[in-house]
């Protein structure tokens, strides 16, 4: 065999950990046909350099693998790069009130919908529950379809929340839905008003899509989907991605086979088959039905199901008495009843899918481990490999079960530090003792679990690089909308920091792993798709509070440059 590669990155300072983690140090990486065919020393790479081979210098800066994001909305980017945004609005919340944002709000909704004259429907995206909730000087005011009446009186307007857990609709999308006095509430989760009639606001995404969704011209044309998709992919390349987990299933599923098929992918992509409750039997005949349908060899596979168990935070520890939105003493529901979600996750690991459930609070997570054990003991299959998604309240004994069982932690570095607008409100539901133990990630190492770290775009910004601080010092980074507000806020659970190795290792091989893709990226590897990513320092020598400004030069994706800066 002739020993020229096509491309060869020398000087370099490589640094890569396998899923084992053993350490990878070298110099040296040579690509052949989109793969890695040796990394090693100066020395032993001019053997593989011919007249032909690009010779790249990275004059002592560091390469690493191309990154994973283990948890994010990708088949929704559209309500990301196609709807208007609330992004730009950051209050204080100890000077800002409710009032004063819905005004901001509404100008610049109303600056869209002058822009989006022809629309039918206007959609938009990224406001925040904590505003009308007590999270701005302790102010509870709810927010409704009148504040958008005003503004948009005479067609359908969607706004979601920028977690994507809440949407509020006005008068038009209502009846457009067909959402009204007789609409059952479905146990508060449709917020009605003292007449009865819906006040627009609606809680959880098992409740509002089917709503949204059946409001004519509401979801995106394929060619929205497309470019949004397309936007996505360049902006996740930019910032040294190669590896996206999709984690809700979209009408761009499609798109997404096609654009696979067309080479359009410029990472590489998992997806899963939704599962709610209400529909589970129907769900789940249709994940079997679907289970190859949007399959591309290795470029996007989908071999997961997907579960909420709650929304936000179904708790072991019942609402306290300062709590000022809920009842004291009672408890937020799951989102499915017990049994059937024991009987359809044993059914999904029996079927060979792996699960991927959105769990926060403690009783949530406890259950899901349940779910998990009960489903391995009667399917045992070392090739399944499940998934807790946030992982936000989760007791000690739990962190224990889910590395006993080798369950993966996908969580989220964004959500690593104090959100002192949030934060208030958890405290008054559930006591200080509760609250400062929220997203756990060295403890879940330290158990034997796998973290797999995602950004649960487009709740939250790509932090790429700039994930691996946060992870290590839990603290706010400049890439935070909030940063300006909070970035003295000391670290958040600090006995929780990781090191750099364990980051890493969650940026790269552990979402490849999660992804049932270990074998073929995730870690510079002789053998590996050459998947690589070239930073602007040694990200091992320098401050770990510098490794926010560590620039991406290049990102690599099958041994071709996906991304490089100008």
């Amino acid at each position: 065999m002739s020993q020229t590669a096509d491309r060869v990155y020398r000087n370099a300072k490589v640094y890569s950990i396998a899923l084992d983690g053993t350490e990878t140090h070298a110099q040296a990486i040579a690509i052949k046909d989109g793969k890695f065919v040796y990394v090693g020393d100066e020395a032993g790479v001019k053997e593989w350099i011919r007249e032909s081979t690009e010779v790249i210098d990275c004059n002592g800066k560091s390469v690493i693998p191309g990154l994973g994001d283990a948890h994010m909305h990708l088949a929704h980017a559209a309500k990301k790069f196609a709807t208007c945004s609330f992004s730009s609005i950051v209050p204080d919340p100890q000077k800002d009130t409710p009032e004063g944002v819905i005004k901001r709000l509404q100008d610049i909704l109303r600056a869209y919908v002058e822009e989006q004259k022809d629309a039918k429907v206007i959609r938009g995206l990224g406001w925040d529950r904590t505003w009308f909730s007590g999270g701005l000087q302790g102010i509870v005011r709810p927010f409704t379809r009148h504040d958008i009446d005003v503004v948009v009186p005479d067609k359908p307007a969607v706004l979601m929340s920028y977690c994507g857990h809440r949407v509020l609709l006005n008068t038009k999308a209502l009846e457009a839905a067909g959402v009204n006095k007789d609409t059952d509430d479905h146990n508060g989760l449709i917020v009605k008003e003292a007449d009865g009639s819906p006040s627009g606001y609606i809680k959880e995404p098992v409740t509002f899509l089917p709503i949204i969704d059946s409001i004519p011209n509401y979801d995106f044309s394929p060619e929205e989907h497309r470019a949004s998709l397309k936007q996505c992919f360049d902006m996740f390349n930019s910032t040294g991605f190669t590896l996206m987990c999709d984690c809700q299933q979209g009408a761009s599923y499609p798109v997404l086979t096609e654009m696979a098929k067309n080479g359009e992918f410029t990472t590489r992509v998992s997806g899963v088959h939704n599962v709610n409750d209400a529909t589970r039997q129907e769900d789940m005949e249709r994940a079997l039905a679907n289970r190859t349908k949007f399959d591309v060899g290795d470029l996007f596979t989908v071999n997961t199901v997907k579960y909420f168990a709650d929304g936000q935070f179904s708790m072991i520890e019942p609402y306290a008495d300062t709590s000022v939105n809920h009842t004291p003493g009672t408890r937020e529901p799951l989102l499915w009843d017990e049994a059937h979600m024991e009987e359809s996750m044993a059914l999904a690991n029996k079927e060979g899918f792996n699960i991927h459930t959105h769990a926060m609070g403690s009783y949530a997570i406890h259950k899901v481990i349940d779910c998990y054990e009960n489903a391995q003991k009667l399917y045992p299959d070392p090739n399944i490999r499940n998934i807790i998604a946030h992982c936000t309240f989760i007791d000690p004994p739990d962190r224990v079960r889910m590395g006993r069982s080798h369950i993966i932690a996908s969580n989220q570095p964004a959500w690593f530090n104090d959100n002192p607008t949030e934060e208030p409100i958890m405290v008054a539901d559930w006591g200080e003792d509760v609250v400062r133990n929220t997203y756990p990630s060295k403890s879940l190492i330290d158990n034997g679990v796998v973290c797999a770290y995602g950004s649960d775009f487009f709740v939250s910004p790509s932090y790429g690089i700039t994930g691996i601080q946060v992870a290590m010092t839990r603290r706010h980074v400049r890439r935070d909308p909030t940063y300006e507000l909070f970035k003295d806020v000391p670290a958040a659970l600090p006995e929780e920091c990781v090191s750099l190795k364990e980051a890493l290792q969650a940026h790269t091989i552990h979402p490849a792993y999660q992804a049932h893709l270990e074998d073929i990226t995730g870690s510079i590897e002789v053998g590996k798709s050459a998947e690589l990513v070239v930073l602007d320092s040694d990200i091992e020598s320098v401050p770990v509070e510098g490794i926010q400004d560590i620039q991406v030069l290049e990102t690599v994706f099958k041994g071709k440059t996906v991304f490089r800066k100008q």
